[in-house]
């Protein structure tokens, strides 16, 4: 179950501010010719990827920063490190 794992950013990844701060951050890898933009909402789920926290807890740190979209966060959290995920951007323990 994802809910249960505990993901991590590669650390080989370059994280670059958007062009504004409403546009979130840019991944890039040294070896990749294309760069992922990520919005505000999954840029605060990139940096919680630390290996430390599952998803869950991911999840229910920002429903508590964000309790009227209670119901969205947790299939938007699965969402956003699913992407990361095939983007090569995030690994899983």
């Amino acid at each position: 179950m994802l809910d249960a794992r505990y993901p991590y950013q590669v650390a080989s990844y370059r994280v670059e501010a958007a062009e504004s701060p409403q546009s979130g951050i840019s991944l890039s890898h040294p070896a990749r010719s294309r760069t992922l933009n990520v919005n505000p909402a999954g840029a605060i789920i990139w940096t919680l990827c630390d290996g430390q926290r599952t998803v869950a807890e991911i999840a229910q740190i920002l429903g508590e920063a964000y309790p009227e979209s209670v119901p969205e966060i947790a299939r938007n959290v699965r969402d956003t490190l699913l992407a990361l995920t095939e983007y090569g951007a995030i690994e899983w323990t």
